[in-house]
């Protein structure tokens, strides 16, 4: 008779796992020359004690124009970086502010959030300020053409898709944002 012996070797299995998690990557904000402030904000959400630093990486908006970021404090304008401690099971607030100061135009900023020294998001805004002239202007727009269509990150987009937010270039030069929605 034989005997067979199995032996069971395990190896000590090591699992990571995520620390945190943000609810929104890419964030848009629409107004006009007549907004002082335009804001869009977030949240970032802790599973495990976190130390974040964060940067910005990339700023693409009008001269004239100012910027700043509550995370979770808010912060003076222009600051670009800084960093915290949070504890465990926490949704902290995460926002940008973008000061047109009466210039139209449309701006992107990239902030880059390195949580625990290993973990690396970008969230991303983009903000589009439309010229006002008056209240009944949004009433003019119905005789001018779209000249190019552009997804929420700035690619050109040329055909239509359906719960997805678009920003339509029109011949007069002005921005819309447009959802389609089926």
């Amino acid at each position: 008779m034989k005997i067979i012996t199995f032996i069971l070797v395990m190896f000590p299995a090591v699992i990571f796992s995520q620390s945190h998690s943000i609810d929104t990557l890419n964030l848009e904000m629409v107004g006009t020359t007549l907004f002082e402030n335009l804001s869009s904000n977030t949240y970032y959400n802790t599973n495990d004690s976190c130390f974040v630093s964060w940067s910005v990486v990339e700023v693409s908006i009008p001269n004239g124009w100012e910027y700043s970021f509550c995370f979770p404090d808010c912060y003076p304008i222009g600051q670009a970086s800084g960093q915290d401690n949070f504890m465990p099971n926490e949704q902290i607030y995460l926002g940008c502010h973008f000061y047109p100061n009466q210039i139209a135009g449309l701006g992107t900023i990239k902030l880059e959030i390195i949580t625990n020294g290993i973990y690396i998001d970008t969230v991303s805004w983009i903000g589009i300020i439309n010229p006002l002239t008056s209240i009944n202007e949004n009433t003019l727009f119905k005789n001018i053409k779209i000249k190019k269509i552009y997804d929420i990150s700035g690619k050109p987009y040329n055909s239509s898709t359906t719960n997805q937010l678009f920003l339509y270039l029109r011949d007069d030069g002005r921005v819309e944002k447009r959802i389609v929605i089926e």
